[in-house]
């Protein structure tokens, strides 16, 4: 799925979108989905951390490694979770982050 958060970014850094995530892979983010009140905080703060992605390139192959924790802790603090719901928004982001790993790595056919 890409977001538009995305697409703003590589067209400001004239990267070319088509060249990061091949055409067949890209999406255009639903609009129509359901968020739980207690996910909510969780997938805020999940999109706050789009640019927190740590990733391999080499010979025309993206690889996305993982969210950079540091980060994310950083992205927690600037929404200001609460001390003790950090664990859960932590938790729930690391199911975002493996859910969002077998999507953006699924090998190409």
């Amino acid at each position: 799925m890409v977001s538009d958060e995305l697409r703003g970014a590589c067209d400001l850094l004239k990267v070319d979108l088509d060249q990061l995530i091949p055409r067949s892979r890209q999406k255009k983010a639903p609009t129509n989905f359901e968020l739980w009140p207690e996910h909510a905080l969780a997938w805020d703060v999940y999109l706050g951390c789009s640019t927190q992605w740590n990733v391999s390139t080499g010979l025309g192959v993206v690889f996305w490694n993982g969210l950079n924790y540091t980060g994310v802790e950083m992205v927690m603090r600037q929404y200001r979770v609460p001390d003790d719901q950090a664990p859960d928004v932590f938790e729930q982001i690391q199911v975002l982050e493996r859910e969002t790993l077998l999507i953006v790595n699924k090998p190409k056919r």
